[in-house]
């Protein structure tokens, strides 16, 4: 009798483990099947792309991106926490970075545009740069130079053409990951000799490829999570 009741509690046992294996993979497999605009809707789903995604973050991505979020503009590593999405937060756009890179050498990469080293390559003149960055802080509302921001607004609209990548309005373009000059948040920085080094030097930022490092499932989180988790974090 004793051994027939031990063994009811384990079949039992191994069955309730069973089922949830079972349920978990049902719901992660709909995490791939589903629309991922439309799981943003759903809070079931949502907890779960958080359950699977946090322990990842934290552990691939947080060296880069930081534990919240905030980025590292020493790196030029956005601030997601502040909306800073080079390529937009559709989660659909999120889940190609993660999975493909930026300039990560792979052949699916978002590489279509970089930026030059405008002044080392003597396109523009260290003093054609610096007036560039005169306009860009008139842009901003900062206070500038008005003579010097008149040469840079010519560089910037014609000698430099800065406009072609990061708009007329110097707000960036997220269908080629070009970011905003003017803040009010900055990739790498706004104060002067920071957007001047990005004229002198260029910037070369890069995002690895996580496609043969993770599982279709656990991207397909990580992009959910990081988009339901910023928004959440900008509220």
């Amino acid at each position: 009798m004793l051994h027939s009741m031990l063994a009811l509690i384990v079949i039992g046992a191994l069955a309730a483990v069973l089922g949830g294996w079972i349920s978990l993979r049902t719901k992660t497999n709909e995490l791939l099947r589903r629309e991922p605009d439309r799981l943003l809707g759903d809070a079931q789903m949502l907890q779960l792309a958080d359950r699977l995604a946090r322990p990842l973050y934290q552990v691939h991505c947080a060296v880069c991106h930081g534990r919240a979020f905030q980025g590292d503009p020493a790196r030029g590593v956005p601030d997601l926490a502040k909306h800073a999405w080079l390529y937009g937060n559709n989660p659909v756009d999120v889940e190609h970075t993660i999975l493909y890179g930026i300039r990560s050498g792979h052949p699916k990469a978002r590489n279509l545009t970089d930026m030059p080293a405008l002044v080392r390559s003597g396109q523009i003149s260290a003093a054609e740069g610096r007036d560039v960055v005169e306009f860009l802080q008139g842009l901003a509302g900062n206070p500038y130079d008005e003579q010097a921001s008149l040469r840079g607004r010519s560089i910037y609209y014609d000698k430099g053409n800065c406009y072609d990548c990061h708009a007329n309005d110097a707000r960036g373009v997220t269908d080629y990951g070009t970011p905003a000059l003017i803040g009010p948040v900055y990739l790498y920085g706004g104060d002067r000799q920071t957007l001047y080094q990005s004229i002198l030097d260029g910037r070369h930022g890069q995002c690895p490829a996580w496609v043969k490092v993770l599982s279709p499932v656990q991207i397909r989180a990580l992009a959910l999570y990081l988009v339901s988790a910023t928004r959440a974090s900008a509220n």
